[in-house]
């Protein structure tokens, strides 16, 4: 470890990221690749130089088997080509058999040694814990030894990413990339590496290998773009996280306005916190002509929990819907189970392969995000709440039929006003089950919210774990970010409000910007005096 930090939010970071603009844009076009490959491992080494292996067993591994995929691929075509006047269409049939079975199995090698690899170093602890568990039910003094393994930086997010490459490169999307240290770039590109967000190969190549020309319009949105999420996260998330750290872990102690509060800051570290990387990360990139995709769509004034999780972490919740669900709602086991509920349930026979491959996404992501119950209820908590809303589709088509809602703009402005309240009720409960402790924790804390209880303690606690004046900057600074969200939404059709601000004359432009700077400098990392924390999604 350094003896100093290296995170986003450090000095010694901003240097790196300077040091990296001036080189980048002074060496020559074709060679921006390497210098990019280098800084992105000197910043991996510098952040985690133990996890250097074994984002190497993935880069080394993915490379050599997606290149004997596309092989195979070329030499069974032009082999099929070369002798189709002398083979019988059965041979044909039969060669192109053998040939998809090696690439299967080259693909299978590869994303079993990444996911062993993952399996063991997430959840080795987790899954002695419950066999342990489970022993000490016929004999009590026996129990396995925890193997405390540390967890490799950004493995969740790079592993994901190279089993999405290696599958498209099975299923001919794209070839394989020849050039080792472009892919290796591809994988290990420091503004994603750590938390994402989750790129695929055949849409970043072009983006990250091309040879940019310097576009100063753009250089300068990807800085306010950085400046926007560190504003997010120094300003807003780290200020109240003090506070969520205490409420979480004193959750027998708290007031029913604490556990409340504790709730509504963590909505609004949480959003923050996550999406303030994102910023940073694609205003990194930015800076340096390359597009990253975008991980946010303003989530918190979605309608229900199936569009939050539309806008809520866009490339993960897509990744899971093209490499897991897709396959396994067409799958021969989910077919079969669809043919024989259809005999018994006919309308809901119907929708039985979505639903299983829902269930198995959601108890998957509930176990990407950690190793704990506490994850797999809360992924499978949200995808029993999509699953009812697929089951229940139909009648709410009928419903907004008969009703007319959505034809009155009175009524539909009451209506939406409803579905968002509950989706946020809906949302503050997965919040509970994501952050607290334990079961009991998350079952104690939401009890709390309802309860009477003494005050007494609310003031103080407060006073002294956040602070008034730091809780009303944040939370007013909150609003400004809600702001932003509405104006994209409503006034902008979707569009980002940077690429309209950048466009504003000067005396528009620069005042915002110098509060912009001043509110970072002033209430965030440098003048607040603050405690400071890492990213929370750098944990998965």
């Amino acid at each position: 470890m350094l003896p100093f930090d290296f995170g986003y939010t450090s000095f010694a970071f901003l240097v790196f990221f300077a040091a990296v603009i001036i080189l980048y844009w002074i060496t020559p076009k074709k060679f921006r690749y390497i210098t990019l490959l280098i800084a992105s491992l000197a910043f991996y080494a510098m952040m985690s130089w133990q996890s250097l292996f074994f984002i190497a067993v993935t880069i080394i591994s993915m490379f050599f088997f997606a290149k004997a995929i596309t092989k195979n691929a070329k030499e069974s075509k032009a082999y099929i080509q070369e002798h189709k006047a002398e083979m019988s269409l059965e041979e044909k049939k039969a060669y192109k058999e053998k040939a998809k079975k090696r690439r299967k199995l080259y693909m299978v090698l590869a994303i079993v040694i990444n996911v062993l690899m993952l399996a063991v170093m997430k959840y080795a602890d987790f899954t002695i814990g419950n066999l342990n568990g489970i022993i000490h039910w016929f004999n009590p003094d026996f129990s396995f030894g925890f193997w405390h393994l540390f967890l490799p930086l950004g493995i969740s997010f790079y592993v994901f990413q190279a089993i999405g490459y290696i599958v498209d490169v099975y299923w001919g999307k794209t070839e394989a990339e020849t050039n080792f240290a472009k892919f290796a770039l591809f994988l290990c590109f420091f503004p994603k590496v750590m938390q994402g967000p989750i790129v695929r190969y055949d849409e970043m190549k072009d983006s990250l290998f091309g040879e940019h020309a310097f576009d100063y319009d753009y250089f300068v949105m990807g800085l306010i773009r950085m400046g926007w999420g560190y504003f997010k996260k120094l300003v807003i998330a780290d200020a109240l996280f003090t506070f969520i750290k205490f409420g979480f872990a004193n959750v027998d102690s708290l007031s029913n306005l604490e556990a409340f509060l504790t709730i509504l800051f963590y909505f609004v570290q949480d959003y923050c916190d996550f999406s303030g990387y994102m910023d940073i990360s694609i205003g990194i990139a930015m800076t340096m002509g390359i597009k990253l995709p975008e991980n946010f769509a303003r989530p918190y004034l979605s309608l229900s929990i199936d569009e939050y999780w539309r806008r809520w972490h866009m490339t993960l919740g897509a990744w899971f819907k093209d490499y897991i669900f897709y396959p396994l709602s067409v799958s021969k086991l989910s077919l079969k189970i669809g043919k024989a509920s259809k005999k018994i349930m006919p309308e809901f026979g119907k929708k039985v392969p979505a639903v299983f491959g829902l269930i198995i996404v959601w108890f998957l992501t509930g176990l990407w995000h950690g190793a704990s119950w506490n994850y797999v209820l809360w992924g499978l908590y949200y995808g029993a709440i999509i699953i009812i809303e697929v089951i229940f589709d139909p009648l709410t088509k009928k419903f907004y039929a008969v009703t007319k809602i959505k034809e009155r703009k009175v009524s539909n402005i009451i209506w939406s006003i409803f579905l968002w309240l509950k989706t946020i009720f809906l949302l503050g409960v997965g919040k509970i089950l994501f952050m607290a402790p334990t079961l009991s924790d998350a079952w104690k804390l939401f009890i709390k919210m309802f309860a009477t209880s003494d005050y007494n303690n609310t003031i103080t606690n407060l006073n002294n774990q956040l602070g008034y004046i730091t809780m009303i900057v944040a939370l007013f600074c909150f609003l400004g970010v809600i702001a932003v969200d509405l104006i994209e939404e409503y006034y902008l059709k979707g569009e980002l409000l940077l690429e309209h601000f950048y466009k504003k004359p000067l005396y528009v432009k620069w005042p915002l910007l110098i509060l912009l700077i001043i509110a970072i400098v002033w209430f965030g990392y440098y003048g607040s005096g603050l405690p400071h924390y890492e990213f929370g999604y750098i944990q998965f």
